[in-house]
């Protein structure tokens, strides 16, 4: 699946040499070939939205015999030709693919951070991949970023990467490690070139914003920063506006004992997806987060694109049932 998504990522490029334009032409795509499974899954969620007033009926009618209430609901699930997990299901075969999504990302962000980092110790012109105010697309939009990656985040690209990428960069001797050993005595050596004084531009904070200690973890905001937090940020947004588009359906768990109505699993959703987007789009590379925020957006748009389509059905039925046409 990734070498698929790579393959497709690498064709845009070619089309647009700038690696942002080509990830938001990827999104599109490939939510244009997911829309069938879109389609299905919210026609389906919109089925179980319309029938919130009978569900409501139900749960007051059998509000103390929590058998009889899932007995009815099963019945009226089978009446209406509704199976409740319907709408699920295409949801979670596109989990595939925002994981693929995932893998891809950080393996070319990878390359080209190992890419970058070996033109910069080489005394080579760093090509960066900006775009718009991002300076680095393939470290995160953070202002507790550097443009370059520090030790840490050059220790978990692997070997084979290193060793793969030095070969494609002209005036430099191919990097060949006769072991694990010789890698880790490689990766090693790293944090003394950091300290030389030509790659300290990269690596300076400002002094006043240095080592900001927080109740978890403490950071610092680099002269280089490589973004302003946008893009998490947007992140945040676009989904919590994905998620709340969505027709929402009603409860079919029974009341609580006190009789207020247990939380629905909707409410988790909005709260959990927008939280969970904000860690991956900080943590991650900002090509990653453009790729969330361009398919949350498109998510949106289609959902209001949906939720007409299904509005003209209704009043086609409609029209239709008042004038005798089955």
């Amino acid at each position: 699946m990734n070498d698929i998504l790579l393959s497709i990522i690498y064709f845009f490029y070619r089309i647009v040499p700038n690696y942002g334009v080509a990830i938001i032409l990827f999104t599109v795509f490939i939510k244009l070939c997911l829309t069938p499974l879109d389609l299905k899954s919210r026609r389906s969620m919109k089925r179980m939205a319309d029938l919130n007033p009978k569900m409501e009926e139900l749960k007051k009618k059998y509000a103390n015999d929590r058998e009889k209430l899932n007995q009815k609901t099963q019945e009226l699930y089978k009446a209406e030709k509704i199976n409740p997990l319907s709408g699920c299901l295409p949801m979670l075969l596109t989990m595939p693919i925002l994981f693929a999504m995932f893998g891809a990302m950080r393996y070319i962000a990878n390359e080209r951070l190992a890419i970058q980092f070996l033109q910069m110790i080489n005394g080579q012109e760093v090509v960066l991949e900006p775009f718009l105010w991002i300076r680095n697309l393939w470290m995160p939009d953070n202002f507790a970023m550097s443009v370059m990656p520090d030790f840490n985040s050059l220790r978990v690209i692997d070997q084979a990467v290193w060793e793969r990428v030095s070969l494609t960069i002209e005036g430099i001797e191919p990097l060949v490690f006769a072991d694990q050993a010789a890698f880790h005595a490689f990766i090693d050596s790293i944090p003394g070139i950091l300290d030389l004084p030509q790659f300290a531009e990269h690596y300076a904070t400002v002094p006043q914003f240095s080592n900001i200690n927080l109740l978890f973890f403490s950071f610092s905001v680099f002269v280089q920063m490589n973004g302003y937090y946008v893009l998490p940020l947007l992140c945040v947004a676009s989904q919590y506006l994905s998620q709340k588009l969505m027709p929402q359906t009603a409860n079919a768990a029974a009341p609580a004992a006190n009789g207020q109505k247990q939380p629905g699993m909707g409410k988790t959703m909005m709260m959990l997806m927008p939280l969970m987007s904000l860690w991956f789009c900080t943590t991650s590379s900002a090509a990653f987060a453009l790729y969330w925020v361009a398919s949350s957006i498109i998510a949106a748009g289609q959902q209001l694109a949906f939720t007409r389509y299904f509005a003209w059905q209704d009043r086609k039925a409609a029209v239709a049932k008042e004038v005798g046409i089955k």
